[in-house]
């Protein structure tokens, strides 16, 4: 006899494994993984009909949570696979009835670290993105990740009335970088390397896997090419260079970019960013899926017999959730090709 799939969460709260106690009233979950830009977010639905975990087992704010999902016989008897969610800490507590439940909200950037909360004035000169990011991540106790050969000088910059977190999202997105914090580390990266990765699977309209599936195109914003223009006072001369993608359309409009360079070759490379940065939202794709622990922010797919929407997607957003059955739901952004 076949054996039945099976998906479970194992929680721990403050070090101590409290999955036994949960599983007998745990409703619902949902695990949230972004690529960028925003925090990732456990939430913990609990039956709550004897009070317990609305008084004597209520759980601290901001104490951490660790999580991992665990799916048994789902591709094979008796193997046993699992995701590592990651680290949390406790944002939000909600009660409510009828029916009587409590909703517990965590998520991946801990407002204890200092890094969200506490807005801060610094100045820094002669430096590089890495080295402020390696400061501002040893001091909210994270390690850093830096996914980027790209490293933008500085001369002079400063962070003025800013938290850490709002500070290094300008300066990544200043240089056409990403920046995501998963509870321990700070990450940086550059998400063209990332869609250059090998896809881990082909999702097909034909399978029985996919539940659900919503395509979008849009032409506003885009454009076909960008040119960056730059006077240089010191030089007095003027800087240009443009970026046109292979497979660009014909007509189109142009992104024209004033913006400090130094040569034609960084004005070539600027474009090339700026360009992206209005372009990736292009194409974009949402769907529903049986549950799959292999479906995480940043990995690359294949889609297939979709028609005009088929190529290669980056999973912008993951959710893993469970009420009715386990689930996975992914927002996709198509790839650029060429830049």
């Amino acid at each position: 006899m076949t054996k039945a799939r099976h998906t479970r969460l194992q929680v721990i709260y403050a070090k101590t494994d409290i999955s036994a106690d949960l599983r007998p009233h745990l409703v619902g979950w949902s695990y949230t993984d972004n690529l960028s830009g925003q925090a990732d977010e456990l939430q913990l639905t609990l039956e709550d009909m004897e009070q317990r975990w609305s008084s004597s087992w209520m759980p601290d704010l901001t104490a951490t949570l660790q999580a991992t999902i665990f799916r048994e016989n789902w591709n094979q008897e008796d193997v046993v696979e699992s995701l590592p969610l990651g680290r949390f800490e406790i944002a939000d507590i909600e009660i409510s009835y009828p029916p009587s439940t409590v909703t517990i909200s965590a998520i991946s950037i801990p407002e204890t670290s200092g890094v969200r909360g506490q807005k801060k004035n610094k100045a820094w000169e002669k430096t590089t993105l890495s080295v402020i990011a390696r400061e501002k991540a040893s001091g909210a106790g994270l390690s850093l990740f830096y996914d980027t050969d790209e490293d933008p000088a500085y001369d002079r910059i400063e962070q003025t009335e800013e938290t850490d977190l709002v500070f290094l999202t300008r300066l990544c997105n200043d240089a056409g970088l990403c920046l995501k914090v998963n509870g321990t580390q700070l990450v940086i990266f550059d998400e063209a390397k990332y869609e250059k990765a090998t896809p881990i699977a082909t999702l097909k309209r034909s399978k029985s896997e996919i539940n659900s599936f919503r395509g979008r195109t849009t032409s506003v914003g885009m454009y076909r090419a960008c040119t960056v223009q730059y006077f240089s006072a010191e030089e007095k001369r003027n800087i240009s260079a443009t970026f046109t993608p292979p497979n660009a359309p014909k007509t189109g409009r142009v992104l024209t970019i004033n913006e400090r360079v130094a040569s034609v070759a960084e004005a070539q490379r600027l474009a090339k960013k700026r360009l992206r940065e209005a372009n990736k939202e292009a194409v974009r794709v949402s769907l529903t899926m049986s549950g799959d622990i292999r479906f995480v922010a940043g990995v690359t797919v294949i889609l297939s017999e979709f028609g005009w929407f088929d190529g290669k997607y980056i999973v912008t957003q993951a959710t893993h959730s469970q009420q009715n059955g386990y689930e996975t739901s992914l927002e996709l952004r198509r790839c650029l090709e060429g830049y």
